[in-house]
């Protein structure tokens, strides 16, 4: 037998907000009128916002990770993405929210000590809200206030990445809503 065959399976995995039609279509809106034209774009199906990335995790944490999002707590809230930027290092174009709401800050920080306890070293870098429009943008493009797309957040999901010459395709794992608010 392989030393590989005795490897444990693992998957990328990610937690992330993922956008309802109203939000695609207005990144969609968004981006025909900007005329973006340069780099990779990002397909529909795969815009997202990152909350925490994990990275490759073995198969039988999948589960450690389930009961994690099943403790948290979402308010509900919007993110207002109302910036374009072009980042260079990573080459990619991006729409950035210029303010984290405090539901979504919070959400992150109760991933990270989670997953910190299931002994994951999560990124130190403060969150950021952004959402990937295109890759591999070479060309410099200036950053910008563009019409801000709106998104309610009403969830958030644990997301599994393979890789493929095509690119990246997502499976969403697990969804969790936000928190029902208290009815008088």
């Amino acid at each position: 037998m392989s030393a590989e065959a005795n490897k444990p399976s693992k998957n990328r995995l990610f937690f992330a907000l993922w956008p309802d039609e109203a939000v695609i279509e207005a990144v969609e809106r968004m981006r025909g009128e900007l005329g973006l034209d340069q780099g990779r774009p990002v397909p529909q199906e795969n815009l997202h916002i990152t909350l925490l990335f994990l990275g490759d995790v073995p198969d039988e944490t999948l589960d450690d990770l389930k009961a994690l999002a099943d403790r948290l707590a979402l308010a509900s809230c919007e993110i207002v993405l109302d910036r374009l930027e072009h980042w260079v290092r990573p080459a990619v174009l991006c729409l950035t929210a210029s303010e984290v709401p405090e539901p979504v800050a919070e959400l992150v920080n109760q991933l990270k000590r989670g997953v910190r306890k299931l002994g994951f070293k999560p990124e130190k870098r403060p969150f950021r809200p952004h959402l990937t429009l295109a890759r591999k943008v070479r060309r410099r493009v200036g950053e910008r206030q563009i019409e801000p797309v709106r998104w309610p957040v009403r969830d958030f999901v644990l997301v599994k990445s393979d890789r493929d010459d095509q690119g990246s395709r997502y499976t969403i794992l697990g969804r969790w809503p936000r928190s029902r608010e208290a009815v008088p």
